[in-house]
């Protein structure tokens, strides 16, 4: 390879680490402001504000807030993923299902504006949601997610495998929302306790 194309190569490499800096540099910073303000009051601007970068910056990364909204969620849904495997990856005999049920739990305990971001919930408790291919796209990894569940709680040679991941999932997220809009204070119990008694065998 001669030195004028290693050259080039170098300097593509630099503009590509620089692009891919500047997109995980924007898609935080929308994740902090849709935390605060939800999709409809963030704005481009005060997006490209907290990253650092002018308004025109962010669109060749991303034409719409709703493709940073459905980007943060992706990067959200990613680490959920690896969370889970790595749980079941770790649990004992016959007890993988359960062990991917707390993994989502923990995830979205640790990480409660993930949790109202991916629900919509700054626009209250009702069906939300982006554009119809995004949403397609986000729901196909939550399925994804789920059958990770599913596929563990098979392993465990248990036949209600796809029951016990539905009633599991809508367990956590109810617990979850519960604790954080502070009601679980009413029962005198904490979210964790209450699912690791739901978990138990």
């Amino acid at each position: 390879m001669s030195g004028f194309t290693r050259t080039v190569q170098a300097r593509a490499e630099r503009m590509e680490r620089k692009h891919a800096t500047r997109r995980e540099r924007i898609v935080a910073a929308a994740k902090a402001e849709f935390a605060v303000s939800g999709l409809n009051g963030a704005t481009m601007r005060g997006i490209a504000k907290a990253a650092g970068v002018t308004t025109g910056a962010v669109y060749p990364y991303f034409a719409s807030k709703e493709e940073l909204y459905a980007a943060v969620l992706e990067g959200s849904l990613t680490e959920l993923s690896a969370h889970i495997r790595a749980r079941i990856a770790e649990a004992a005999s016959g007890r993988a299902g359960a062990e991917a049920l707390r993994g989502f739990f923990d995830f979205y305990r640790e990480r409660t504006d993930e949790l109202a971001l991916g629900l919509y919930l700054y626009n209250g408790i009702g069906p939300s949601g982006l554009a119809p291919g995004l949403d397609r796209a986000l729901n196909a990894r939550l399925r994804d997610v789920f059958g990770d569940i599913e596929q563990a709680f098979l392993a465990d040679g248990r036949d209600d495998a796809p029951v016990r991941t539905a009633n599991g999932i809508a367990q956590a997220i109810g617990l979850l929302v519960m604790e954080r809009t502070r009601r679980l204070k009413l029962l005198g119990r904490s979210a964790a306790e209450l699912f690791d008694r739901y978990l138990e065998p």
